[in-house]
């Protein structure tokens, strides 16, 4: 058997942006960016012909 979650991780979610991506993930997520505050886009990468990368800022 391989365990390939990070110690401390006992659950898996799946997190789906319809239309984009499905990823498996054992992070912490709001249910709504209204939780957070302000976000500010700072930065944008593409990881490959599919794959971006968006880099935010929250504040108060």
């Amino acid at each position: 058997k391989i365990n390939l979650l990070p110690a401390g991780i006992s659950e898996v979610r799946t997190v789906e942006i319809v239309g984009l991506d499905l990823q498996a993930d054992g992070g912490t997520h709001v249910n709504n960016t209204s939780e957070v505050g302000r976000m500010k886009v700072v930065d944008y990468k593409s990881k490959g012909a599919i794959n971006k990368r968006i880099y935010i800022e929250l504040s108060e």
